[in-house]
């Protein structure tokens, strides 16, 4: 099978950890010749796809941006033309509709999250929505949605057809055997891992901490974004630099998960979050704000959830499982053993190939 991804960008994300994860599973387990293009030149994880090894191609977001894609999926000849986020959904669906019927690549598009165009007023935003609904409704054109929310959003919001969205929920590389946290550690450490930038509403975490202050409470907070000087700042203006620490982006997640103790999401509005799904992974009780894509992962008592946007909730949450260590190893628990079922990325893979098998079955008869 010969796949091209396209993707606005490969940067640190949930999309851009799922597209690398898939294309592991897929070179690995089923042979598979893969390209990804992406747009955006700051491209850290490039790196690991190239030890895959999977080649990627960039391509600037500029008028020569479509003409290019239309060529290279014509000469190509791909099965399969797959897009995850917003730029590259325009750009790549329209290219692979495009390319005629010596190409006629299936079109899957990928959609991750409630953004911004999906829910704003005016114009431009409108614009944005049909072209996106417009894209999605030829018959070789196939939308996943990364969880029910997203899939309520695309028909409520979008006026997406039911029968065209396929949910299928984001997965990762499950830790195995991780061992149970310390119940009763001397200091409790918080993590936040994610970018810097407004939807993530970090100031209501870092005023929670204000309100707490516990000497024995520490947050650290792992990621890049526009709003990191102004959280900076924050941290600075309240007196909270001994309690709080900031850390770069990285690749390499896992020691921050294995050296916290609760994982906190306070996020405005999230798809679904892979960052929860690799706290499970590492037996991290998770707190997240009562938002749609969070609440499907913390539900059935599997996480606290606070309102959203108000720190005060989230502190009485923090402290809850500060003051009780027996809660912290069953929600660590819950989440381990619920992530093992429901989202490890071999059955994630699994099942995208027999999405790209009846795609191809079904162009066969028409």
């Amino acid at each position: 099978m010969k796949i091209l991804y396209i993707i606005t960008g490969l940067r640190f994300g949930g999309a851009e950890k799922l597209l690398y994860l898939t294309c592991k599973q897929l070179r690995e387990k089923y042979g598979a010749e893969i390209r990804v293009i992406y747009f955006d030149p700051y491209a850290p994880m490039r790196s690991l796809f190239a030890g895959l090894p999977v080649q990627t191609i960039l391509l600037r977001r500029n008028p020569a941006l479509l003409p290019r894609l239309l060529l290279h999926i014509r000469r190509e000849r791909y099965n399969v033309v797959h897009t995850h986020l917003i730029h590259a959904d325009i750009y790549g669906r329209l290219a692979a509709l495009l390319a005629g019927p010596s190409a006629s690549p299936a079109v899957f598009s990928t959609v991750h999250d409630l953004d911004w165009f999906r829910w704003q007023k005016g114009l431009y935003f409108y614009l944005v929505r049909k072209i996106d609904y417009w894209l999605s409704l030829p018959q070789r054109s196939h939308v996943i949605a990364i969880s029910q929310s997203v899939r309520n959003l695309l028909i409520e919001k979008q006026n997406y057809s039911a029968q065209k969205i396929v949910l299928l929920y984001n997965a990762i590389e499950v830790a195995t055997d991780v061992a149970p946290k310390p119940s009763q550690p001397q200091v409790i450490r918080c993590l936040y891992l994610g970018r810097l930038v407004k939807k993530k509403n970090i100031p209501c975490l870092i005023h929670a901490l204000a309100l707490l202050r516990a000497p024995n409470l520490l947050l650290t907070i792992v990621g890049e974004g526009e709003e990191e000087a102004a959280l900076k700042q924050l941290v600075k203006d309240l007196n909270l630099t001994s309690l709080i620490h900031f850390h770069p982006a990285t690749l390499e997640v896992a020691p921050y998960y294995q050296q916290s103790d609760i994982f906190i999401l306070p996020s405005s509005y999230e798809g679904l979050g892979i960052v929860i799904l690799e706290a499970f992974s590492h037996r991290l009780p998770v707190i997240g704000s009562n938002v749609h894509g969070i609440t499907e992962l913390l539900a059935d008592d599997r996480g606290l959830l606070f309102d959203n946007g108000d720190p005060v909730d989230l502190a009485e949450r923090i402290k809850t499982l500060l003051q009780n260590p027996e809660k912290r190893t069953y929600y660590g628990n819950r989440g381990y053993e619920y992530v093992q079922r429901h989202h490890d990325i071999q059955h994630y893979v699994a099942k995208l190939v027999d999405l790209y098998a009846e795609a191809k079955a079904d162009r066969a008869k028409a």
